[in-house]
């Protein structure tokens, strides 16, 4: 497998860097990126006063599911530590086509995670707990890490 040992030397690499590095967020800064895990796709995370901010993730087969994921997160620094912690509730909503039927997905979920800032990039590693209520009742955890840049 040498998606995980690259994706791992990256996280390592840009460790080394922040120590030095400083804080890029801001109110109404926002973030673009990748996330790769369990779902991946594009992120983006828009920050608010106070350490608020809304996260979202938009993940395709590009073939028969789109899926969205938004979570509102509360962002606190860890004491004597370049990381911070956030944690957050969130909405899923999907469209995915089975049988040539559309069948919408919804579902609540929520997000924890670390992270910390290098430069204008946040590196950061979640679990997402979900629990779906349509089309039928069902819940998982899901997770991963991924890469933002703040513009």
């Amino acid at each position: 497998m040498q998606v995980p040992r690259r994706l791992a030397g990256v996280i390592v690499l840009a460790l080394l860097g922040v120590l030095s590095a400083q804080a890029q967020r801001h109110p109404d800064s926002i973030g673009v990126g990748f996330a790769a895990g369990r779902p991946s796709g594009l992120t983006a995370k828009l920050y608010r006063p106070n350490l608020v901010a809304y996260d979202a993730l938009l993940t395709t087969d590009l073939e028969e599911l789109v899926r969205g994921a938004v979570h509102r997160v509360w962002e606190r620094p860890l004491p004597d530590s370049p990381l911070f912690v956030y944690v957050g509730p969130g909405l899923i909503a999907g469209l995915e086509e089975l049988n040539r039927t559309p069948l919408v997905r919804l579902g609540v979920g929520g997000k924890a995670g670390l992270n910390f800032y290098a430069e204008r990039f946040e590196v950061f590693l979640h679990v997402t707990p979900r629990v779906r209520f349509l089309p039928t009742l069902d819940g998982d955890l899901g997770g991963g890490v991924g890469l933002r840049y703040y513009f």
